[in-house]
């Protein structure tokens, strides 16, 4: 019984492995007049016009794909991929959850996060690093406002730290009691101001 049961684990195992890695070999395919992402058709896609981006991300003449699902209201003509070294995820090992990055990218008019229209000016927008980005009135954090963030000072200090003129941020958090003026990334998840020292955004005792 014992090994009836250890053999159903592995064969869970095996299945939940090739779940999850078939899932990330999502692409797209063209077969004859038709678009294929995932095995599921692109409806409305473009076959002559169509060219797969990379990270899930397409266009033809009409319209602009993520993950085999048109994005509404992005223009193909002006839409342009920014290279990112965070595309993929957090590219680091400090942050205690890995949470998939999903990308920023902007057409002549609007910003987006993945297929998220965020409330962003597209003329001033910036990406920076670690998932933050800004434009003149506010600082995102994946996609989403840092309540009380000031742009004009914002700047990404590496490992998932950031800080503005007033405040420190981990991974988009306000790191409580941190003393900006003074604060800095250190490595491998720790960071000091000129009292105190920091690891994974949270004060050492």
């Amino acid at each position: 019984m014992k090994q009836v049961n250890f053999l159903f684990r592995i064969c869970l195992v095996m299945a939940m492995m090739g779940w999850t890695l078939t899932s990330y070999a999502q692409r797209y395919e063209v077969d004859r007049d038709r678009v294929y992402f995932g095995g599921e058709m692109v409806i409305h896609a473009d076959i002559r016009s169509f060219v797969d981006l990379g990270f899930g991300y397409a266009k033809d003449r009409h319209h602009v794909y993520m993950n085999g699902r048109i994005l509404e209201y992005v223009d193909p003509s002006s839409f342009r991929l920014k290279e990112s070294r965070h595309r993929h995820g957090h590219a680091n090992t400090d942050r205690d959850i890995q949470e998939p990055y999903k990308g920023y990218h902007k057409t002549s008019f609007s910003v987006y996060y993945g297929d998220k229209k965020i409330d962003a000016v597209s003329s001033q927008f910036v990406e920076l690093d670690y998932g933050y980005a800004k434009d003149s009135f506010s600082v995102f954090f994946l996609g989403e406002k840092i309540k009380g963030a000031t742009c004009s000072s914002f700047e990404v200090l590496g490992g998932g730290y950031a800080k503005d003129a007033f405040s420190v941020y981990y991974y988009g958090e306000k790191v409580e009691g941190a003393f900006a003026s003074t604060f800095r990334y250190t490595s491998n998840g720790y960071a000091e101001d000129s009292l105190n020292t920091y690891y994974r955004g949270k004060k050492l005792r």
